[in-house]
């Protein structure tokens, strides 16, 4: 059997077990979300998956309405504080429980529990971060894009567990390219794992001084 066979079988095996031990956690964040926010309580959102094939990705909504102050120099780059987020918002964002439903993205194999994550649609259509840069840059920056889509986008990934900063495109790039290159069920179930010590870990890094972040060369984040 080959990879792709058994990173698949990884994925249903992994989602359906996340989705099981969660369910009661899903019930709960519906709930406060249907009283705070009324409906929907998922927010889906056009990505673009494997090969360029379009898809809705799944969230728990942890926006009000309205458009995006977003930084055009790079892709899926929310400014810093986002108005349009709610408090609870912020926390399902915090510990990215907001990510939860894209379990069923997984089952219905649009995504892999562990990939680059997914572009937006209009983030392809209209390239803000191909702009000002030079020739070069510009076409490491499309062949990162284009090579980002041979394998399926994740829930998690390298750069949501080696990142500390939204801004830091730079690791994003080399991240993502990397996991192309070396993918194996040895690194997903790496990631797998590492991903909640990271989450936990970047509220730990948030919370120190900010001279003391910059000296650290470890990054962390949660996904995006």
């Amino acid at each position: 059997m080959n990879y792709a066979f058994w990173k698949r079988a990884f994925d249903i095996c992994g989602a359906a077990l996340l989705l099981a031990a969660t369910l009661l956690l899903w019930a709960i964040i519906a709930c406060l979300l249907l009283v705070t926010q009324g409906r929907p309580v998922l927010f889906r959102h056009r990505r673009v998956g494997l090969n360029g094939v379009p898809f809705l990705m799944l969230k728990f909504r942890t926006m009000r309405d309205g458009p995006p102050p977003r930084m055009p120099d790079r892709p899926v780059a929310k400014a810093p504080a986002d108005p349009r987020v709610t408090p609870i918002g912020q926390v399902l964002r915090r510990f990215a429980l907001d990510e939860l439903p894209q379990v069923l993205n997984v089952l219905r194999g649009e995504m892999s529990l562990v990939g680059p994550r997914p572009l937006p649609e209009e983030d392809l259509a209209q390239p803000g971060w191909l702009l000002q840069v030079s020739e070069e840059e510009r076409a490491r920056r499309l062949a990162w894009a284009g090579r980002r889509q041979t394998v399926p986008p994740g829930v998690t990934g390298l750069w949501q567990i080696t990142r500390n900063d939204e801004a830091d495109f730079e690791n994003w790039i080399v991240s993502d390219l990397a996991y192309v290159e070396r993918r194996s069920l040895a690194l997903d179930a790496f990631i797998v794992l590492y991903t909640p010590w990271a989450i936990l870990r970047g509220r730990d890094r948030r919370s120190r001084p900010q001279s003391k972040q910059k000296a650290e060369t470890t990054e962390s984040g949660p996904p995006t």
